[in-house]
C-alpha cells in the first residue's frame, strides 16, 4: 500500500508497540501469514471493529460451516469466509488432523488455523468464496467435515468427561459420538426455526456449560447423598473439615466427631464440598442424568440459564428426549425463536403438555412470588369472617 490512509499508519504504531518484548506475541505471527494485519491495526486505531459478521455461506454440498467474514474497508484488507471444521469429541485432536488443517489453511486461507473455538471446532479463516468448494472437498478426502452454522445443530460441546475427570457420571464423549449418528443430518442441513446448541457436562460443575449456554443441555448427576471415603477423610485436620462442613449451602453435611455425614435430600450437588475434600467425598455411584431446556447467551429476550426438564436414569434416554425436543420446536416455535424464547413465550407448564409429560416443581426454576388463591362465592363471604375473628374483631 504505497500511501496507506492515516487510520492504516496510526495502525502499524499500535501495532509496533504491541510487539515490542521478547516473548509470543499475536502481531509478530500474524505479520507471518496473509491475514489483513493492517486492517486490524486500523481497527485498533479507529476504537471499533472494521470486521463484521456477513451471516452464513451456503454452497452445493455444504449447507453449514461456512460463516462470511465482510470489512467495511475493503480498501485496507479483503472480505473471506471461514470454515468451521468439527473436531473429535472431548477435544483430542490428533497432531496428524492439526498437519492436514495447517496444510489446508496454507493452501487455501491465510495460513492461519483458530484452534480451538469456544464452539469447539477448528476455524481456518481467510478462504476466498472461489475457493471453498476445493477446500471442502479436499477436507472430506481427508476425512473431515464441517458445520456448525445456521438454523441448525451447532457443534455438540462437551466437557472432558470420564477420560480425564474423576469426577464425571459421564461418558461425554460418547454421548456425542451417540448424538451425531443419530442426528447427524440435524446438523449439516438447516431445519430448524433458530440454532440449537447441545452441550454435555459430566458433573453438575458443569464445565461444558450445559446449564449457561445450551438450549438442550446433558449433565451427569447421581441419586442421594455423596460417597465418603472414610480413611481419606482421615487425611483431613480439623480445619479443613469443618471448612468442608461450613461451605454446605444447605447444611446437609454434618461433623461427628471424626467423620461425616450428608443428608441426601438436602444436598444440591453444588460440588463444593467434593472440590475441598482432596477425594474423601466423592459423587454418589447411583447414577442419574439431568437434561436442560432453554440456556442461551443471546436471543430475542437475553441471556437466560437452562430450566431442568428430566432427571434420567440413562444416557439412551436422553438422546431420544432430544429427538421429542427438536420435534415440538419445529412445529412450535417462530422464525428466528430460540428454544428458551419459545419457553417465555408459551410457558414451561404448556411446553411439558406438549412434550406429553406431567408437569412437577422441578421444572420452575424459582418460587412464585405473586401467589394467588382462587375462591368460590361461598368462600368469598366466609373468609373475611374468619379473618376477622382471627385477628379479634367482631
Amino acid at each position: 500500500m504505497s500511501n496507506p490512509p492515516e487510520e492504516v499508519v496510526k495502525g502499524r504504531k499500535i501495532l509496533d508497540d504491541l510487539k515490542k518484548g521478547d516473548w509470543p506475541n499475536f502481531v509478530k505471527e500474524a505479520q507471518k501469514t496473509r491475514y489483513p494485519v493492517d486492517l486490524y491495526g486500523a481497527s485498533l486505531a479507529l476504537k471499533r471493529d472494521l470486521f463484521t459478521t456477513g451471516g452464513y455461506v451456503s454452497v452445493p454440498g455444504a449447507p453449514t460451516g461456512i460463516l462470511m467474514r465482510v470489512t467495511s474497508r475493503p480498501d485496507i484488507g479483503e472480505s473471506a469466509n471461514i470454515v468451521r471444521v468439527l473436531i473429535p469429541s472431548g477435544n483430542f485432536v490428533t497432531s496428524e488432523m492439526l498437519d492436514k488443517l495447517c496444510d489446508l489453511a496454507d493452501k487455501y486461507g491465510v495460513g492461519m488455523v483458530h484452534a480451538i473455538s469456544t464452539g469447539e471446532d477448528i476455524e481456518i479463516p481467510g478462504i476466498p468464496k472461489e475457493k471453498i468448494r476445493d477446500f471442502i472437498a479436499e477436507l472430506r478426502q481427508n476425512g473431515y467435515e464441517c458445520g456448525s452454522t445456521g438454523d441448525a445443530f451447532r457443534a455438540a460441546t462437551t466437557c472432558v468427561g470420564s477420560a480425564l475427570c474423576e469426577y464425571s457420571n459421564l461418558n461425554t464423549e460418547e454421548f456425542r459420538d451417540k448424538f451425531y449418528d443419530m442426528y447427524n443430518d440435524f446438523a449439516k442441513y438447516p431445519t430448524f426455526p433458530h440454532k440449537v446448541k447441545v452441550k454435555v457436562s459430566g458433573c453438575p460443575i458443569d464445565c461444558g456449560r450445559a446449564t449457561q449456554k445450551a438450549d438442550i443441555g446433558i449433565v451427569g448427576s447421581w441419586k442421594g447423598a455423596p460417597e465418603v471415603d472414610e480413611k481419606l477423610l482421615k487425611n483431613l485436620n480439623n480445619e479443613e473439615i469443618d471448612g468442608i462442613v461450613n461451605s454446605c449451602p444447605t447444611g446437609a453435611i454434618k461433623r461427628n466427631g471424626s467423620s461425616i455425614s450428608i443428608k441426601g435430600e438436602d444436598c444440591t450437588q453444588c460440588m463444593i464440598c467434593v472440590r475441598k475434600s482432596k477425594g474423601a467425598i466423592m459423587p454418589g455411584k447411583e447414577k442419574q442424568f439431568l437434561i436442560y431446556v432453554g440456556g442461551k447467551l443471546r436471543g430475542k429476550k437475553g441471556p437466560l440459564t437452562g430450566k431442568l426438564f428430566a432427571r434420567l436414569n440413562s444416557p439412551e434416554e436422553a438422546l431420544d428426549i432430544i429427538n421429542r425436543i427438536v420435534e415440538v420446536y419445529i412445529e412450535q416455535a417462530a422464525r428466528k425463536e430460540r428454544i428458551g424464547d419459545m419457553l417465555l413465550r408459551v410457558g414451561m407448564k404448556s411446553f411439558m403438555d406438549m412434550m406429553k409429560e406431567v408437569p412437577s416443581s422441578m421444572n420452575s426454576k424459582d418460587l412464585r412470588t405473586n401467589v394467588f388463591y382462587a375462591v368460590n362465592e361461598k368462600d368469598r363471604e366466609e373468609i373475611p369472617r374468619k379473618v376477622s375473628k382471627a385477628v379479634g374483631g367482631d
